[in-house]
């Protein structure tokens, strides 16, 4: 009996020691988070996740177990839970009314939690959801675009947001670029910025192009983007040849087109007369042994 009683704490030992350097085996976590808010007023938040073991560099981690929560009064309430991406993100569509605190603030937690990869972490938001509207006329001929943001007041009014600084660029098919080198304004009393655009940026065969004015990165509000399409680019034409006879092209140059065939045809018909030749000395050959 007591040989079976040491037998069993002695397992019991190995068994509460292995749990605990599993645990201590896990890599650091941490998080960096991002909202933003589209023109079609959907907002979402991004988390990247970072992960480290002792004596290496962070760099992003696939598969960890992340929570997304909604902060209401005192509580956290649950929205969703994934698993993070191979380059370390994990992205959620936010519900449309979130709990708000008495400032009109909502708030975000997320937290890499309940994994055996990786060690606990959190990080917060706390922003406040603000409306921005982008105005174009097509027929102006100063392309002058309006932004205008605002808030939502208690009575559910619109209230005009000062010292906003609204950055306003022209979208492209790989990104987008600045309308100009000084392309930032800032709202006034009226919560407007007003920018007029440069002339001679290209559209596309008609001229159009799509405009967006953007709050990026603020420590307020987030990221958030309108967007509208205007006329106001230079037409560019299509190009006729639009892969022209190149060498660095798909299509090769016709003079060395030709320059290849004649080498590659002056090799191969050498080739062609030896081997007659060839056959014709072996059935020489043959007749004289023959004979």
């Amino acid at each position: 009996m007591n040989n079976m009683k040491i037998t069993r704490i002695t397992l019991a030992a190995v068994l509460f020691c292995g749990v605990s350097f599993a645990q201590a085996q896990k890599a650091e976590s941490s998080l960096q988070l991002s909202f933003s808010k589209q023109t079609d007023n959907s907002k979402t938040i991004s988390a990247l996740v970072m992960g480290k073991k002792s004596g290496e560099k962070f760099k992003p981690a696939s598969n960890a177990h992340i929570s997304f929560y909604a902060q209401k009064e005192k509580e956290l309430v649950l929205l969703s839970k994934t698993v993070s991406d191979d380059r370390g993100k994990a992205t959620l569509t936010l519900p449309k009314d979130l709990p708000l605190d008495a400032d009109h603030f909502f708030g975000i937690t997320v937290k890499v939690e309940n994994d055996d990869t990786f060690e606990n972490s959190e990080e917060k938001l706390k922003l406040k959801d603000v409306n921005l509207s982008l105005k174009l006329n097509p027929h102006d001929t100063a392309r002058v675009a309006t932004a205008t943001v605002t808030e939502i007041t208690d009575e559910g009014t619109e209230k005009a947001v000062k010292d906003v600084s609204i950055n306003f660029y022209v979208q492209r098919l790989f990104g987008k670029m600045p309308a100009a080198e000084d392309h930032t304004v800032k709202t006034d009393e009226k919560g407007i910025a007003v920018f007029s655009f440069p002339k001679g940026i290209p559209g596309d065969t008609a001229g159009s192009m799509t405009v967006l004015a953007m709050i990026e990165d603020n420590d307020s509000y987030g990221t958030v983007e309108s967007k509208s399409s205007t006329n106001w680019g230079v037409v560019v034409p299509l190009e006729k040849d639009p892969f022209p006879r190149a060498i660095w092209g798909a299509k090769a140059q016709w003079g060395m087109i030709i320059t290849l065939t004649i080498l590659y045809g002056g090799v191969w018909s050498s080739y062609i007369f030896m081997a007659f030749q060839l056959r014709k000395i072996k059935k020489e050959e043959n007749l004289t042994t023959n004979n």
